[in-house]
């Protein structure tokens, strides 16, 4: 451990011999630290060793080793932050998998480790008590809600059922991700998934739908969460963040977006390069607008001239020179016979011009890591340091970076197409003939127009936005609620006949439910007492008119 750290205060809370343990650690890798101990078991201990010692502490180290509720950890941890406000706060639980996560980073926490071994408490003490921060959550199962145990025998039935359906269902999905695409084995895994699909509705069907809570939901891994933030700076986070996803991208390379094709499509190689390419040219712009200052100026307008955005204005720059780094700027190629410049050609070939029109403001990055101003996530604001702030502005980063990538992808994919010198040094051997390069480029115009004319009307509509993020190795994508109002009115005439469509559908979809209520309700009427009545007059008429009949017949036959 470092001397940094040397003659400063930390208290460790937790059960005795835990706390005992570990500060005996602490002392033999560094003698010079002031290492108290303090009991959770009873309040007044608490008060007695406060009152005893006055010394302020630089960090307050707990070790949260037994379940506890929400509530109960998120008041004890602002009674530590009252007692001691300019103590740091590093918490170290045995298992966090009966929290969510989401809960765990909003706490007033420098520092969280879950299961960690004595090297990295180490590292996470000398890095808080120098100003940073440290968050390492393992790899675990999501927390599966409590059942009450008031169940009927009909939902026992149901529950159970659910249950050996889902924990199937998470095993073949594990599998499905482990093979490689296509061949026998998935093709058979997918039609298993589709009979127990079709078995959890023949179960509501038989037993009647689940309460909410019970309602099947996959039950993913949570993954690994790491993070490490020596110093709060504006300029600090951004570096940082710039090497968490260098790193991060260094290590991708399964997609599950099922959009970003052109990037799938080039070699893994040309994929690093161009994302490293992209982050040191947003690096670089960034550091650009801080030190000229006009990340807040815009120019105002006169008459009908609109306002300009410096960011959006050095967008088009940005991806010329990222295309230009990713291919080279003094690299020449052979066509039809002559040597040409690489770069320029594709650049003047290249449509990089323009805003994309799914990529949101990055404006609340800007403001908060130059200007130090608080990023508003979900109507709260936040400062960039904080943990939720930091993997919020990482997704829109890693949006921001896969968007551009795509982009500059898709215009070497066509440039690819009438160039078959450079095929073979931006994409693998199995777009290098025509036809397999013609089809790919087929599909993702496709999906382009798919999105352009019905999916991108709806996602404004319904104020969604997709962002495309890094997850354990994978390139995923996940949709969170972002109002798009404004958006809404720049639509195409045929794009707002979609959103009228679906707003017409809203409003008609009332009022045909009362409908068909009213009809069901007239035919029971019918049914049951026109129906019903009658046929119960005509059943009554034919018995009496076999009691009669009867009656005849025996005084007929007492007749001599």
């Amino acid at each position: 451990m470092s001397q940094l750290i040397a003659n400063k205060a930390i208290l460790i809370i937790g059960e005795k011999w835990q706390a005992q343990a570990l500060t005996e650690q602490l002392k033999r890798d560094q003698p010079n630290l002031r290492l108290d101990l303090s009991s959770r078991s009873t309040e007044g201990e608490d008060n007695n060793i406060s009152n005893k010692n006055k010394l302020k502490y630089q960090l307050i180290c707990w070790l949260l080793q037994e379940e506890t509720t929400t509530e109960t950890l998120s008041w004890e941890l602002n009674q530590l932050k009252t007692r001691e406000p300019e103590a740091a706060l590093l918490l170290i639980m045995n298992n966090g998998g009966f929290f969510n996560r989401d809960f765990l980073l909003q706490l007033p926490l420098d520092g969280l480790l879950e299961q960690p071994s004595l090297t990295e408490i180490n590292e996470a003490i000398e890095l808080i008590t120098n100003g940073g921060r440290v968050f390492r959550i393992s790899e675990a199962m999501q927390s599966s809600s409590t059942q009450s145990s008031n169940l009927g025998l009909k939902q026992w039935f149901l529950l159970s059922g659910l249950d050996q359906i889902n924990a199937e269902v998470n095993a073949l999905n594990h599998r499905l991700s482990v093979f490689p695409k296509g061949g026998l084995k998935r093709f058979v895994i997918a039609g298993r998934l589709r009979e127990l699909n079709m078995a959890r509705k023949l179960l509501h069907a038989i037993w009647g739908s689940a309460s909410p809570i019970h309602q099947f939901k996959p039950k993913p891994k949570q993954e690994r969460l790491q993070i490490y933030l020596p110093k709060r700076g504006g300029n600090d986070i951004l570096n940082q963040l710039q090497i968490e996803l260098a790193k991060e991208f260094g290590s991708c390379s399964i997609f599950e977006t099922g959009y970003l094709l052109a990037l799938e499509a080039l070699l893994p190689e040309r994929r690093l390069n161009l994302f490293e390419s992209l982050l040191h040219e947003f690096k670089q712009l960034l550091e650009k607008l801080s030190t000229e200052n006009c990340l807040a100026l815009t120019t105002i307008p006169s008459g009908d001239q609109p306002a300009t955005d410096p960011w959006v204005q050095q967008q088009s720059l940005l991806r010329q020179r990222a295309l230009m780094k990713l291919v080279g700027a003094y690299t020449q190629l052979p066509r039809e016979g002559s040597l040409l410049p690489l770069a320029e050609t594709l650049i003047s070939s290249a449509n990089l011009d323009g805003e994309e029109p799914e990529l949101c403001s990055l404006y609340p990055i800007l403001i908060a890591l130059i200007e130090g101003k608080p990023l508003l996530i979900h109507g709260k604001l936040m400062a960039a340091d904080q943990p939720f702030a930091l993997l919020h502005v990482q997704t829109l980063v890693s949006n921001w970076l896969l968007r551009n990538g795509e982009r500059i992808a898709k215009e070497v994919l066509e440039a690819c197409s009438n160039w078959p010198e450079l095929r073979r040094t931006m994409l693998p051997v199995e777009l290098l003939p025509t036809r397999e390069l013609d089809r790919l480029r087929n599909k993702i115009n496709s999906l382009e127009r798919w999105q352009n004319l019905f999916v991108r009307p709806v996602s404004i509509y319904e104020s969604k936005r997709v962002f495309y993020s890094l997850r354990s190795g994978k390139f995923v994508s996940q949709v969170l609620i972002e109002p798009r109002d404004n958006e809404l009115k720049t639509l195409l005439w045929w794009q707002q006949a979609i959103t009228i469509l679906l707003e017409t559908r809203d409003a008609l979809a009332p009022q045909l439910e009362i409908l068909i209520n009213r009809f069901g309700s007239l035919m029971v009427l019918l049914l049951t007492r026109v129906l019903g009545r009658a046929i119960g007059l005509i059943g009554r008429g034919i018995m009496q008119g076999l009691g009669r009949s009867m009656q005849n017949s025996n005084l007929s036959a007492e007749k001599p």
